[in-house]
């Protein structure tokens, strides 16, 4: 039964191991992301969510909202040599909602940690984005932040 046990425990730490030096060097282009979009504040239902970066490389990926309003967008990370080297990490994010095939802009954001959830120092991104309000700007995180979105218990922090 302790031979069992061992090559359990050694065979699940090689697969930890594996894992952890495939994801050597990877930075969070992107932290995963939970958005509430709604519009005159009822959920917008069916709405394609674009979500764009450019970090070493530019990507896109998009989503659409259930009905209530609501996506889920998982983390991006990216492999860079920035990661092993003294250099400044800058990560361009966006996220447009689609209406009536216009884009509609909620988040605009140059992200400079590549940690994960260092777009809000630390907080998960768990967005509220109303979209007939108007953008603001935050300059709490580092960079410049130009958003339609609230976040945290309590709306912005």
């Amino acid at each position: 039964m302790k031979l069992l046990i061992l090559v359990i425990a050694l065979s699940l730490s090689s697969v930890v191991i594996a894992m952890s030096f495939f994801d050597v060097g990877k930075a969070y282009v992107f932290s995963p992301t939970r958005i509430t979009i709604t519009l005159n504040k009822e959920p917008l239902k069916n709405a394609k969510v674009i979500r764009r970066w450019n970090w070493n490389d530019e990507g896109e990926d998009h989503a659409f909202t259930n009905d209530d309003g609501v996506i889920e967008l998982p983390e991006v990370r990216r492999r860079g040599i920035t990661q092993f080297i003294p250099a400044e990490f800058v990560a361009t994010q966006q996220i447009v909602v689609v209406i009536d095939g216009k884009e509609e802009r909620v988040w605009l954001y140059s992200k400079r940690e590549p940690g994960e959830n260092a777009e809000l120092g630390g907080k998960p991104l768990v967005l509220n984005c109303e979209l007939s309000n108007e953008e603001k700007m935050y300059r709490d995180f580092g960079s410049p932040l130009l958003t339609k979105c609230t976040w945290g218990e309590e709306g912005v922090s």
